[in-house]
Parts: C-alpha cells; structure tokens; sequence
C-alpha cells in the first residue's frame, strides 16, 4: 500500500504511505535497534523514500536526449529521450545539528549526484532545544549558523523529529528575507504530531511537510479513530516533556551517542 494519507491539515501536508519505508521506520523505532543499525535505516529512509517523493513533486523537471552505447551498433535508434529533473535546479540543504546531521548529508550526496556541478549547497545551523528546571520546552537556541542566499533555490529542511516545530520555525527565521525569494519550502521528517504541524502551518503556510508517520499517541480514542485533522483542538502527540508518543526517543543521542 502507497501515495498518501487522507487527513485534514490542508493541501501542503504530505504524510507518505509506503510499506517499506514503515517496515524501516517501525524497526528504527525499535527501542532494541542498536547505533550502527540506527543510522542506515536513516539514511536509507531519506535516500530512498523521502528525497524521492520531494523530488517527483517539487522539482522542475526538462526533456535531455542522449546517445547510448547502442547508436554503434545501431545509429539513431540508439538515441534515448527522458523526462528527467532539470540538473540546473537550485537547491540549499539545511543541516539542522545533532539529528539533522545524516539525514542533510544523505540528500546532499544523493542530489549532487543527480544535479549540475555547484547547483547543491549544505548549511549548516546548529540549534538544540532550550528547557527549564521542569524539562519544559521553553525555546530553541542557535549556537552556530552557516548559510547562503535562497535566491530561486529549493530548501530542504531534513529533520528527523518534527515534535513541536521550534527548531524548523528557527532556521526559517535565521534565514530572514531569503526564506521569500525560495523556490520552494520543504521540510522532510521521519516523524510528526499534530503540534508540529499546526504550528508550522499557521506561521509558514507556504512550506510544505513531507513525513513517513503521523504521531499522535497523547489524544483520546475517540481522536485515533478518526481522520487526522478531524479534531485539532483534542489532537497531540507530544508528552508534557515535548517528546513524542509512541516516537522513536532521543533520536540525536541514538545517531549520534551524543546527550
């Protein structure tokens, strides 16, 4: 079973159905999945599920015709034509530290591969949640910013955990201005609650979301029966620490090893 699942946070919420990339997800997810583990299904979640599906419905796409190895033996009908994406086409990676580390790299070097020399660029921010003495989420704090231009590019946000929004809402924010000279907006995580979305929507309505689960384990039975969207005011999956439910756990310490 894959496309998409029906819900009701609006036209630019995309949250992916792909056997697969559940069957990783859900192993990932595992709390006995060790590091090593842990960080290949990572980067193969966002190689092979998420960056394809951006791809196939955010970027441009152009018409190349080439010559394949067969027009020796067969002149002009050894001439191949595709629709392939524009190798021209722009785009700024943002590496959001700790957890946005792999997955950044994973479609940096995944698109470099695919697009024109130079066309591909990584940022970097380094931003980490802010608590108070009662484990409260109170803030984001940016400790390192290293950033270009948007100037007609493509930003992807890869993020593993979109739990309350802060930390895409920062960077959006660190980018001032340019975020309104973007091609395109796109945050991809592995997961996201209601919270997440609600938040991000309502103060970047031009971003679009790409996730491979809607987490939403803190809402009543009568939410988790429903359509996603149904009943936003009764909707959460974050705890009261502002982790997610059921989630994954600390997922920059299981990358990383790092607390």
């Amino acid at each position: 079973m894959n496309g998409e699942l029906y819900h009701r946070y609006g036209p630019n919420v995309h949250l992916l159905v792909d056997s697969m990339a559940n069957s990783g997800l859900t192993r990932l997810c595992d709390r006995d999945t060790g590091q090593h583990q842990v960080r290949g299904l990572v980067g193969a979640l966002y190689r092979e599920v998420l960056l394809r599906a951006v791809v196939n419905q955010v970027f441009p796409t152009t018409t190349t015709t080439v010559y394949t190895p067969m027009a020796e033996f067969v002149g002009e009908r050894g001439q191949l034509t595709a629709e392939v994406i524009d190798p021209g086409t722009l785009v700024s990676v943002a590496t959001l530290l700790r957890a946005g580390d792999l997955p950044a790299s994973a479609c940096f070097n995944r698109l470099s591969g695919l697009l024109n020399p130079g066309t591909v660029r990584q940022d970097f921010f380094g931003a980490g949640r802010v608590t108070d003495d009662g484990h409260q989420v109170t803030g984001t704090k940016v400790t390192y910013q290293k950033a270009g231009d948007l100037q007609k590019r493509i930003l992807l946000l890869p993020d593993p955990m979109g739990a309350t929004g802060g930390t895409v809402i920062e960077t959006l924010e660190l980018y001032g201005e340019e975020v309104q000279t973007a091609q395109a907006i796109v945050a991809m995580h592995l997961i996201v609650t209601p919270e997440y979305i609600r938040r991000v929507t309502a103060t970047y309505p031009q971003a679009q979301i790409y996730a491979l689960r809607l987490d939403r384990g803190m809402s009543d039975q009568e939410v988790l029966d429903s359509v996603p969207g149904t009943f936003p005011e009764r909707e959460f999956g974050l705890t009261n620490t502002q982790y997610i439910a059921p989630g994954g756990g600390d997922l920059g310490l299981r990358l990383t090893g790092a607390a």
